[in-house]
């Protein structure tokens, strides 16, 4: 993806006044009782959660809604290539609506793996960059990101900080032996990161994973990475996906091919023109207009970013991706 483009929606994001927190540092703090009933919301550097994180530094955006009766399971999104949780407010918002407590979560996400993968000839080199990013071990050239910086320390870095600021909002209950609970994390992200979560799922066993706008296509071998086609840790019946049909960086047929290839159920249904349960599909699409046309990739970006989802008069999300995100999140 043009990271020209994803840093110019970023910026335009991060301008947005937010009436939820209070700054102090670059980390947003909470000013109130944490026994009130209410919406939270925390945006945290991750250097502030561990002084070995120098890099990718933008905050983490942490959201908990205790009006709502709390599912007591983990919403994780990850941005897409060189993208902030920041720009994706709107669905971590969402998810705790619902009552998940809910992290976007800031992790190494430039270069883009599709250019260290895309012409790889022997088809394992997409697999190679995620496990890197997600584990910290060395596994190829293509990236270079240590166990400090992965996902998997990231995640349990910002869990562990929670738990000791926040301890009455019971962020503990994700994480045991030093380990991220993962069997109770739904994890989620857009392009590079929805890569991300169906790889993860894989590698770990998870509540569910949730791909907007997302594959792993080899062009030079015209096929799906190796990686996609393996058995995994997590049932296939837990993968669900999003996707624009008018996609400029992954080609419909493609990605239909290679959720097809994954085995992940149902058919292609519209959310469109259609309404939950969508046949109990776990395949959605859509082809809505983006809120902002700008070029090159405004339909890669419709199905979570926050500038680019479409919008009601009233700038608020159109109802047909509210019921489809719910759908996502609680089918």
């Amino acid at each position: 993806m043009n990271k020209y483009v994803v840093i110019l929606l970023v910026v335009l994001a991060s301008c947005k006044k937010n009436n939820d927190v209070t700054s102090n540092g670059g980390n947003t703090i909470d000013t109130s009782s944490l026994t009130v009933a209410q919406f939270y919301e925390y945006n945290i550097l991750p250097s502030t959660t561990n002084s070995s994180i120098l890099l990718f530094n933008n905050p983490h955006e942490v959201c908990l809604d205790t009006r709502t009766t709390l599912k007591n399971k983990l919403f994780i999104f990850l941005p897409g290539t060189t993208g902030y949780p920041t720009a994706y407010k709107l669905i971590v918002k969402q998810a705790a609506s619902q009552g998940y407590h809910a992290i976007g979560l800031m992790y190494p996400n430039d270069p883009s793996i599709y250019t260290a993968s895309n012409n790889d000839t022997t088809n394992t080199q997409f697999a190679k960059c995620r496990q890197e990013i997600f584990d910290g071990t060395d596994q190829t050239s293509g990236v270079s990101v240590d166990t400090n910086n992965c996902i998997k320390n990231r995640l349990y870095k910002l869990l562990l900080y929670l738990q000791r600021t926040y301890p009455a909002q019971n962020w503990s209950q994700y994480i045991s032996n030093g380990q991220v609970v993962w069997s109770k994390c739904i994890i989620a992200g857009h392009s590079q990161g929805g890569g991300h979560a169906f790889f993860i799922a894989k590698r770990v066993l998870v509540d569910k994973a949730i791909s907007f706008s997302s594959i792993d296509w080899n062009s030079a071998l015209n096929r799906s990475a190796t990686w996609v086609t393996q058995s995994g840790a997590t049932s296939i019946n837990k993968f669900y996906s999003i996707n624009g049909t008018n996609d400029e960086i992954f080609n419909y047929a493609n990605v239909q091919t290679q959720l097809m290839d994954m085995s992940i159920p149902g058919s292609p249904v519209s959310v469109d023109n259609n309404t939950s349960p969508y046949s109990s599909t776990h395949r959605l699409i859509t082809s809505a207009t983006p809120a902002i046309s700008i070029a090159p990739f405004p339909n890669h970006n419709l199905t979570c970013l926050d500038m680019s989802i479409p919008k009601t008069s009233t700038g608020a999300v159109i109802p047909a991706f509210v019921n489809a995100w719910n759908y996502l999140l609680n089918n």
